[in-house]
């Protein structure tokens, strides 16, 4: 019976398609170390359906299931690839912001060694069964691809995936619970599946006016920050605008604030012993492991990524900003303004992105001759050095001003032909040679500061350094077992606020009261700087010093009150919510409302 034969050739086709559509989940999430087991049965049907809606998708444009199997099981094995070496260096795979970085991650990414694991070998010979097993679907039957039945197939499923992703984007029930997962992308992946999670980040992609919206509420909120009284000269100093020197220093941390282990050198030795004319404490990172730039970003501008879901600079850099930059300029003695970053000057567009926040120079690798290598990186002390050199051949009467990007902690710590001179172990447990090198890497940072400092202490002129870690680097799970007590993926937001935790320091080489900080964020930085070396701050500026007194540490991950209670963004209807609200409604105004920015209230005083 003819009808009965296609009904049976269709139910096939329909487990086949479901079937391959649950392995292509299966061998994705083996490079992730998850097995199917591990996840809630609703989980494990969402992650399915988009791996169908892809494949019917496919289906339908080809007319053909074997194509698109084929196509889409080699896709899915080449991402499950991609994942396992990402996670090796960084600790949780791509997301869609990476595809932003793919210059800058393939660059970095050149210089790490890997290993294959069990997982990594089951996802692939799973995910080549799949393809091996696609190859013996039906193939296309003969005939035109534009005959009636096959248009009218072809139409109705493409038709059906573009409503279901309608449906999806303009309904919340797909994705409920899933997308407000952002402070830990690791945890996401692992708890909602690699790509459920990677769809509903990748819907946070673009920024939109944020609710109530307007250039007057702006404002008003900067206006009621006008500086009462005009601005009579640095009275910090006595004398001229101090010489600037800005450095975030690549993965620099103190990773005591995990939790108490003992190590055979003090790591940090020069860096506790500061206090004269010394402020310090502790910033919180919104970045972990990776994403320098969006430290930096905050830093520069005093805006923060817990309002922008991307890379700033490679998504929302399209014009001249102001910036501590542009206000450090307009003061007294400032004839020039330094970037340095001794590595590729294309990543993360810097040599595109820095001149829009005014930099005249831009310094990299190719600007240091013979310099000294850790690793495959220029070193510290090298960095410092170029510093240095600024200093001494910078225009008589003129004030120095330079922001320093370091290179030489960068991950990965697994380096074996590079020999320490004075490498630090752990002594407390025994742990991996990743924690132990980066330790050591950690204290040639704190001796090339003891050499920048001991420079500094012995010119004639005033002279105030500001110093920070951009982010904490990515360690073996283990380590954190060890010195936490529990997996990363166990982490509470409290344990993730702690791996979010950085060090910093403000020092001069003249009076400056002397402060600990326990709790900032990167976003406020700058704001306090400017105050501590007594140059003029903008009306933005002002208002960041307000909000640090009633939310004093604000990032993606979470945000910490006067009380120091933790917040997530997503809190409505109170106080914390409100403060939250107006400063969203200031940065958009800043970043993104060209037309209506109002530039007198980022741009010091005159």
């Amino acid at each position: 019976m003819p009808g009965k034969s296609i009904v049976i050739k269709g139910l096939i086709n329909v487990i086949a398609f479901v079937t391959l559509s649950f392995w292509e989940f299966l061998y994705l999430e083996l490079f992730l170390k998850k097995a199917v087991t591990d996840f809630p049965s609703d989980i494990i049907i969402k992650n399915v359906v988009l791996i169908m809606l892809v494949n019917l998708m496919l289906a339908s444009i080809l007319q053909s299931m074997r194509a698109a199997f084929l196509i889409s099981c080699f896709l899915m094995l080449a991402v499950g690839i991609a994942n396992f070496f990402v996670i090796s260096f960084r600790g949780y795979g791509i997301v869609y912001m990476d595809f932003y970085a793919i210059k800058t991650a393939a660059t970095v990414a050149g210089g790490y060694s890997y290993s294959v694991t069990p997982y990594f070998l089951a996802g692939c010979f799973t995910g080549a069964a799949g393809i091996l097993t696609s190859r013996y679907l039906p193939h296309r039957e003969k005939g035109s691809c534009f005959c009636r039945k096959r248009l009218i197939k072809s139409v109705a499923g493409i038709g059906a995936c573009l409503i279901f992703t309608a449906w999806m984007n303009f309904d919340a029930t797909f994705f409920r619970g899933v997308s407000s997962v952002t402070w830990d992308h690791n945890i996401g992946i692992s708890d909602y599946g690699y790509l459920l999670y990677f769809t509903a980040n990748a819907g946070k992609a673009s920024v939109e006016e944020p609710p109530g919206y307007s250039a007057e509420k702006a404002d008003k909120i900067l206006s009621a920050y006008e500086a009462e009284e005009e601005y009579s000269g640095n009275t910090k100093t006595g004398k001229k605008n101090p010489n600037i020197i800005m450095i975030m220093n690549e993965s620099f941390s103190d990773l005591r604030v995990l939790g108490d282990y003992q190590t055979d050198k003090n790591v940090l030795e020069f860096y506790d012993s500061l206090k004269e004319n010394t402020i310090k404490g502790y910033v919180q990172s919104s970045v972990y492991g990776g994403y320098t730039s969006n430290s930096e970003f905050e830093f520069l501008t005093g805006c923060s990524k817990v309002f922008l879901p991307g890379n700033p600079y490679l998504q929302y850099m399209d014009g001249y900003l102001p910036s501590v930059i542009s206000n450090i300029k307009s003061q007294e003695g400032y004839d020039e303004a330094v970037a340095i970053h001794p590595y590729n000057a294309s990543g993360y567009n810097r040599n595109r992105v820095y001149p829009l926040l005014h930099f005249d120079r831009f310094l990299s690798a190719s600007d240091f001759k013979n310099p000294l290598l850790v690793r495959d990186y220029i070193s510290d002390l090298s960095s410092y050095q170029k510093i240095e050199e600024l200093y001494e051949n910078k225009k008589e009467g003129s004030s120095l001003c330079v922001f320093n990007v370091t290179m030489q902690n960068h991950n990965p710590y697994n380096n074996t032909s590079y020999e320490f001179k004075d490498d630090v172990h752990i002594t407390s447990f025994s742990a991996g040679m990743q924690a132990e090198q980066y330790l050591s890497l950690m204290k040639m940072s704190d001796d090339a500061l003891e050499q920048l400092i001991t420079y500094f202490q012995n010119v004639d002129e005033p002279v105030i350094i500001l110093l920070f870690g951009d982010h904490q680097p990515h360690l073996p799970d283990s380590f954190y077992k060890d010195v936490m007590g529990k997996m990363p993926l166990q982490f509470t937001q409290e344990d993730t606020m702690l791996k979010h935790k950085v060090p910093f320091l403000i020092w001069a080489n003249y009076d400056i009261p002397e402060m600990f900080i326990e709790k900032t964020s990167i976003n406020y930085l700058s704001s306090i700087f400017l105050d501590a070396a007594g140059l003029k701050s903008s009306n933005f500026n002002r208002y960041l010093l307000d909000l640090y007194k009633k939310l004093p540490a604000i990032s993606s991950v979470g945000s910490y009150d006067s009380a120091g209670a933790l917040h997530e963004k997503g809190e409505r209807n109170n106080k914390y919510s409100q403060l939250m609200k107006e400063y969203e409604i200031v940065q958009y105004n800043y970043l993104f409302d060209d037309e209506n920015r109002i530039d007198r209230h980022f741009k010091a005083d005159p």
